[in-house]
C-alpha cells in the first residue's frame, strides 16, 4: 500500500516514488525531497535536503534540482 502511495511519477521507461517535507522552526527552512527511482531492475535512492531563508523559491527548488540530477545521471 505505501508504495503505491509514494507514487511521485511514473512512465514507461521509470517510476519515482518520494515524499517531500518542511521544517518551518528554524530561521533558515529546510525543505526535503526523498526517494527512489525503479527502473527496469535497478533502483536508485535520493535524498535532496535544501536550506533556504526563501521559502517560496526553495519550495519549487527542491523538487527541480532532483529532477535535474536524475536526468543529468540518464536515471530518468
Amino acid at each position: 500500500m505505501l508504495k503505491k502511495i509514494m507514487i511521485y511519477e511514473q512512465t514507461d521507461d521509470y517510476i519515482l516514488r518520494a515524499k517531500t517535507g518542511w521544517g518551518m522552526r528554524f530561521e533558515n527552512q529546510v525543505g526535503w525531497f526523498v526517494g527512489y527511482v525503479e527502473k527496469g531492475d535497478e533502483v536508485y535512492f535520493f535524498a535532496t535536503n535544501l536550506e533556504t531563508k526563501n521559502p517560496e523559491e526553495g519550495f519549487r527548488s527542491r523538487i527541480e534540482i532532483t529532477y535535474n540530477i536524475l536526468r543529468e545521471l540518464g536515471i530518468i
